[in-house]
């Protein structure tokens, strides 16, 4: 199993619009084979986008690079917010 949970600070003024096209990336990743989870949790005081996502393993976790939606879409939304992503992967639960 891999966990990532990646953080965006989004620029001010854009929130409605990265929120409504990052919303059919969300939706289009959940259909992804390997896909466990796939969640994003909205913080408005601070404009921080955090992405919870799981995947089975490893291999589903490298496959989501490369569907069209990640590739082109999720590239595509790096105009919302001010480059500084923050992304922590785990793999292997412990319990």
């Amino acid at each position: 199993m891999v966990k990532i949970v990646v953080k965006f600070r989004i620029l001010p003024g854009v929130e409605e619009q990265y929120l409504a096209d990052l919303k059919k990336c969300i939706l289009a990743t959940r259909e992804e084979p390997g896909c466990v989870e796939y969640t994003a949790f909205w913080n408005a005081e601070e404009r921080v986008l955090t992405l919870f996502e799981c995947f089975a393993d490893a291999a589903a976790a490298e496959k989501h690079l490369s569907y069209p939606h990640f590739a082109v879409d999720f590239k595509a939304l790096k105009k919302y917010y001010d480059g500084k992503a923050v992304a922590e992967r785990y793999e292997d639960p412990i319990i």
